[in-house]
Formats: structure tokens, C-alpha cells, sequence
């Protein structure tokens, strides 16, 4: 499970609650954000959007107070006749900009949806019954989490508390025995609130599970300094009898394959991760040791994945960073790759990043993944990072390869490369041309 950061607003939020279409093209925006074409052909009707794939997503009529709150339906397989199965989520303008709701919809239960429909664990994660994750008896798709609050910092650091505690695994016996569903249970797990008044809520299937919450208080989280909400969403799926995988939808999403390289961030990042022709870059997804382990092992060593940072008990302290490489024709291509970091460094990062003291400072480690055309060359190189500045404000920027002892990856951070050599036919300005 991941960290998300919330992305930058796009407008001034209007000051009264949308129509359910405008609210839902909102939505459609975010999930498409999410999975470039998957709303491709999907229409909006009456108070839905419909996929010509199959699936639909529907604003329930109001039952909130909140003017700001919408009640969302997700139908993975309208097929399903006459009952079609749906799992149900709100979407809350905490800000009072709807487009936020619909951003922390899309990646927490929007995200449940797609991982449903692709089960390729590309933007959400699965975990067994048996996983140290996951919940007995069940097999889980989890988001990542989201955070919303008055401070970056703490945003982030209720988020990786959240993650870290394990929540559903933990509170397990407190809400599973009443689970129904033979298709799948939606379940939110929300905590929130000012300091001194937090609140700690599970939802399931659209309903405050008091039981489910009760357990969850008593994890004791930690408080934040200021306002801060932070959640996540799961789909609990049955297992049929003498089988080790749930029974999914039909309804397939058949999305063109990322590849190794999923392209993370949005056409503001400076890595280039939309493969803007000018800006071409790359994201690994996971340091080359842990990659290399079995889903098994994974699963019982990944202790901590923001998505930014990895610590797997006995294989080590990861830390995403950028690897810049320069091209003959002028442009940079940008790695994010993963380094290896020794604990006292790997702490110190992260103090650093919580205070936004990192930029400018300068540590050691070892560069961790097979890169581009030099492959398993550069893996294990000593490598200097240095931290970078943040390409907003409160945000924290990625470390920077800045030097390295290492004769191969030496080269490749100083000279220039031929843009055939480096990205073949996986250029953009071919398929721009």
C-alpha cells in the first residue's frame, strides 16, 4: 500500500454543491488521470457514468447533510442481472473543491474498481488471506492512502501511520463474520479529524460498522499537529471453496500495457512522465532485490511502501530517486529509480523530509535497478545523492544521482547519449512525428 499526494487544484472550487453530472464528469477526469483510456466511449447519463466496457458509476441521492458530499455506486459489471452487484463510497469536498472529492474518489475506491477489472496489481494492491496485509479468509484489493489536511508534512505522516498499521489485518474478527456478499465488500477506513478530536471510522458497504470502528480507535494512532484526514479503501473478496483466487468480474478493462516502465506523474513533473516528446522519462516501480523476490516473500518482508520509500526486513532501506541522462539531441531523460540506503542514512532522509530541510543535502548509496540500454551493469554502483527542490510548495522534490565512483554509471551521468540508443522505438517523438 502507497502513499498519494494529493494533485495541485486546477481551478477555485464552486461555492454550492454540483449536479451529479458535472460532479461525475469530475470523476471521469480523475479516473482517466489514473488509467489514460479507460473512459474512453463512456457516457454520461441521467445520474451515471457508463462504460461501454461494462462498468458504471452512479450518484446515489443525498444522505448527507454536507453540501459538499456526494454518495457514489460503483458497478463493476452491469451485466450482472437483475441484481447488479455495486460497493458504495462517498466522495467528500472536505475543501470545498469538488474536484478534490472526486481526485481522493478515484485513487482510493476508483482505484479498488480498476484493480478489479485489470488484476495487475497497477493501481491497487492484492493480498491474500495468508499475507501479513491481508484479511483472513478473504482475498483484499487495498488503494493506497490519501491524505487532506492544513500541512503537508503531517499530512504525509498520518498517511504512512495509516499504512503502517495495518488496520484491516488487525481489526479482522471485528467485521468479517457479517461480510454477505458473494461478489465483493466495500470497505473504508477513514481517520481524521482536529487534535484531541480524532475520529477513526471503518465503513462497510456504505454503513458505519461500530464494532469495526471501536477496534480501530484502540490501535492508538498518532495525533496530528493540525487538521489532517487521511483513509483508504479495500474490496474484500470471497474465496470459493478449495481455490486460492476469488471469483472476479467479466468485465475486463483490456488497457494497453505499461510495460516495466509505468508513467507516474502528471504533464507538470519535471521527470517527464506523461512521455512528453521533449520531457521523455521512466518510473521503476520496485528496487531490483525486492522486485526479485517471490509475491510470498514480498508480502512478509515489505514492512513499510509509500511509494517514495521501501524498507523490506532483511533486504533493506529504499529510497526513489532521479537519474538524469542527457541526450545528443539536447533533451534529458529521467529516470525514477530506487537506491539502496544504510539505516542511519535512511533515517536521516526522512527526518529531514518531514522538517524540509532536504534539499541540498548531499549522502551515499547504491544504485538498485537495471536501467535503459546498460541493464544490470549499474546495479549495486555507489552513487552520491542529493536532495533537489520540490516541484511545489510543502512538497518534498526527489533526490538526484549527482556523482558516483562507478566507471559505467560515471559515463552515463556525464555524457551525452544517442537518443536511439537510450529509448529505441520507445521515443515519443516517433509516435508525436
Amino acid at each position: 500500500m502507497s502513499l498519494i499526494r494529493r494533485r495541485k487544484p486546477a481551478a477555485e472550487p464552486p461555492p454550492v454543491r454540483l449536479p451529479d453530472l458535472e460532479f461525475l464528469a469530475l470523476v471521469k477526469e480523475s479516473l482517466e488521470a489514473c488509467a489514460p483510456g479507460v473512459t474512453e466511449g463512456a457516457e454520461l447519463k441521467g445520474n451515471s457514468l457508463i462504460s461501454p466496457r461494462g462498468w458504471a458509476v452512479g450518484v446515489l441521492p443525498p444522505r448527507h447533510a454536507g453540501g459538499h458530499h456526494y454518495d457514489l455506486a460503483v458497478a463493476p459489471d452491469v451485466n450482472l442481472q437483475p441484481d447488479v452487484p455495486m460497493f458504495l463510497e462517498c466522495a467528500v469536498a472536505i475543501t470545498g473543491n469538488p474536484r478534490h472529492a472526486a481526485d481522493s474518489w478515484a485513487q482510493t475506491a476508483g482505484a479498488c474498481l480498476l484493480e478489479l477489472l485489470d488484476r495487475r496489481e497497477r493501481f491497487a494492491d492484492h493480498a491474500g488471506p495468508e499475507d501479513h496485509r491481508g484479511v483472513p479468509g478473504w482475498h483484499m484489493i487495498a488503494s493506497g492512502a490519501t491524505g487532506m489536511g492544513l500541512d503537508v508534512a503531517e499530512n504525509q505522516r498520518l498517511q504512512l501511520a495509516l499504512v503502517n498499521a495495518n488496520v484491516l489485518h488487525r481489526i479482522a474478527d471485528s467485521f468479517t463474520a457479517g461480510l454477505e456478499s458473494p461478489y465483493f465488500n466495500g470497505v473504508k477506513v477513514f481517520y481524521g479529524g482536529q487534535p484531541g478530536a480524532m475520529e477513526a471510522e471503518v465503513r462497510v458497504n456504505g454503513e458505519r460498522h461500530a464494532a469495526a470502528s471501536a477496534a480501530m480507535a484502540a490501535l492508538n494512532l498518532p495525533e496530528p499537529k493540525v487538521f489532517t484526514a487521511v483513509r483508504y479503501y479495500a474490496l474484500l473478496l470471497p474465496l470459493p471453496p478449495g481455490r486460492s483466487e476469488p471469483e472476479y468480474p467479466a468485465v475486463r478493462l483490456e488497457l494497453e500495457d505499461a510495460g516495466d516502465h509505468c508513467h507516474a506523474h502528471n504533464a507538470t513533473c519535471r521527470c517527464g512522465g506523461d512521455l512528453d516528446p521533449e520531457h521523455p522519462g521512466f518510473e521503476i516501480g520496485l528496487p531490483h532485490l525486492v522486485a526479485e523476490l517471490s509475491d510470498e516473500e514480498r508480502a512478509r518482508s515489505v514492512r513499510i511502501d509509500t511509494g517514495a520509500m521501501i524498507v523490506a526486513d532483511g533486504v533493506g532501506n529504499f529510497l526513489k530517486v532521479r537519474l538524469p541522462i542527457q541526450l545528443e539531441d539536447g533533451r534529458t531523460v529521467v529516470y525514477l529509480a530506487w537506491a539502496y540506503l544504510e539505516a542511519e542514512v535512511f533515517n536521516e532522509v526522512g527526518r529531514r523530509g518531514r522538517s524540509q530541510s532536504l534539499e541540498g543535502h548531499r549522502f551515499k548509496g547504491l544504485f538498485c535497478n537495471a536501467v535503459g540500454p546498460w541493464g544490470e551493469h549499474l546495479l549495486r554502483a555507489p552513487i552520491i545523492l542529493e536532495g533537489r527542490p520540490a516541484s511545489e510548495p510543502g512538497a518534498v522534490g526527489y533526490c538526484e544521482v549527482v556523482e558516483t565512483s562507478h566507471p559505467l554509471l560515471n559515463k552515463v551521468l556525464t555524457e551525452r547519449w544517442p537518443a536511439d540508443f537510450v529509448l529505441g522505438d520507445r521515443d515519443p517523438r516517433l509516435r508525436a512525428a
